[in-house]
């Protein structure tokens, strides 16, 4: 049997908790069986993007140095500065353990290159995960 990549985004996440039949219920998202144990680490960061597929509601995010808030794309990895999480109409925000930064780096995208710095094309993808910002 071939090792299944680990999951960098939630809609990759979304795949292979499939089998356990993820869903919302409130705030909060549940399984029908337990899901392995080594997407416990993935799943601290991205729950609120499951719940936010599963509901059909949009994923926002925050800027931590800004405040700015905007619907998050749960194809690509989490933007750079991004330190709060929520589903569209939740009462709170979860913010994402500093940890997580330095354990999870695939499901962070790179943060912009300094004015100046040559960037690639990967530098430059991360300003297409902040979509339209959005009024909480």
């Amino acid at each position: 049997m071939t090792p299944v990549p680990p999951p960098t985004t939630v809609r990759g996440l979304l795949d292979l908790l499939t089998p356990f039949a993820p869903a919302a219920e409130g705030e909060d998202l549940v399984f029908a069986a337990d899901p392995p144990a080594d997407l416990d680490a993935v799943l601290r960061v991205l729950h609120t993007g499951v719940r936010a597929a599963l509901t059909g509601r949009r994923w926002v995010g925050c800027d931590g140095a800004t405040g700015r808030a905007a619907a998050l794309n749960p194809a690509a990895p989490l933007p750079a500065g991004v330190t709060l999480l929520c589903v569209e109409g939740d009462g709170r925000w979860d913010r994402i353990d500093p940890a997580a930064r330095l354990d999870l780096p695939r499901l962070f995208a790179r943060p912009p290159a300094p004015p100046g710095r040559a960037t690639s094309a990967r530098d430059n993808d991360s300003a297409s995960d902040l979509q339209t910002p959005s009024l909480l």
